[in-house]
């Protein structure tokens, strides 16, 4: 079983989880509750939780320490506190982080910051969107090269949507 400590912009204290996905089958365990069901991956980071009887749509995007979750249509934010978080590489289950990026949220885009062929560092900010009253900004989660923009300014996008295409090894 794993486990990651998580920060809730609300509580005082942070938050220990311990998970276990064993093929579709999840557990979670933390001090508000035990929670199991199925998961179904739809894409990196993005999926249907299957727990009490409901699905539940989800996208999940980390940038650094900071963990977006979508479900059921509400936003929540976390924050990754414990060492085994970030040895994982960046990356949290379900394959989060790589390349492209995509829309965390159904949303508006506001800015695109890059054009292709634009050269881009690790946590460069490269389209602002807004969702749900809040603005934020998508960034690169490494170093790499914009090969394509798939977004506009006032454009609506659904979660999920490839927004910008990066090469993130240089090409040979």
């Amino acid at each position: 079983m794993a486990k990651v400590t998580l920060k809730f912009p609300n509580r005082a204290e942070p938050v220990s989880v311990s998970y276990q996905l064993d093929g579709e089958q999840f557990s979670v365990t933390s001090d508000s509750g035990n929670y199991e069901g199925s998961l179904v991956l739809t894409g990196p980071g993005e999926g249907w939780l299957k727990a009490g009887g409901k699905i539940l749509p989800f996208y999940l995007s980390q940038q650094q320490d900071e963990l977006t979750l979508w479900l059921q249509g509400r936003t929540y934010n976390f924050n990754l506190v414990s060492p085994e978080a970030r040895r994982g590489g960046g990356t949290v289950p379900g394959g989060v982080g790589g390349g492209d990026i995509k829309a965390p949220m159904p949303g508006t885009i506001l800015k695109v910051l890059v054009q292709p062929g634009d050269s881009v560092e690790a946590h460069q900010p490269l389209v602002l969107m807004e969702s749900m009253k809040m603005e934020m900004t998508l960034s690169a989660h490494e170093a790499a090269v914009v090969q394509e923009i798939h977004c506009a300014p006032n454009q609506l996008v659904e979660m999920g949507t490839l927004l910008v295409k990066l090469e993130t090894s240089p090409p040979a």
